[in-house]
């Protein structure tokens, strides 16, 4: 398949394909005369690669997964590396959590101490704002 249908079918760009390429997570793309044709097998590449950066993944922490010379994904290397990006999500998301509760007795506060009459200075507030 040339580089236009596989753009079309997988919705990366061209140069987004040439450096996937590049960074040799395609493996060895064949040569039609002065054209790239990429396989069936380098399409699902693409499109995990698609799917992997959607997810959060840079192109860096895939290579040494994609990179690994066969026609396949090193996958319990890849599965590792999936458990570790769902730990750190859930890391940041207790992180964003706890902000958000920081934030909610901000709030709080700054509605307590603007309920009051007549409203005291700033000074006065036990906000942290």
């Amino acid at each position: 398949m040339f580089i236009g249908a596989v753009v079309k079918q997988t919705g990366a760009s061209a140069k987004a394909v040439r450096l996937y390429e590049a960074l040799g997570l395609l493996g060895k793309v064949q040569r039609k005369g002065a054209y790239r044709y990429y396989s069936p097998a380098q399409l699902n590449q693409i499109s995990l690669i698609r799917q992997a950066q959607r997810l959060g993944f840079r192109l860096a922490e895939l290579s040494p997964l994609l990179n690994a010379g066969g026609s396949s994904p090193d996958w319990p290397a890849l599965a590792q590396q999936l458990a570790t990006k769902q730990a750190a999500i859930c890391r940041e998301i207790t992180r964003l959590q706890h902000l958000q509760q920081q934030l909610q007795l901000i709030m709080q506060e700054i509605s307590d101490c603007s309920s009051q009459t007549p409203i005291p200075p700033i000074a006065a507030c036990s906000a942290r704002a």
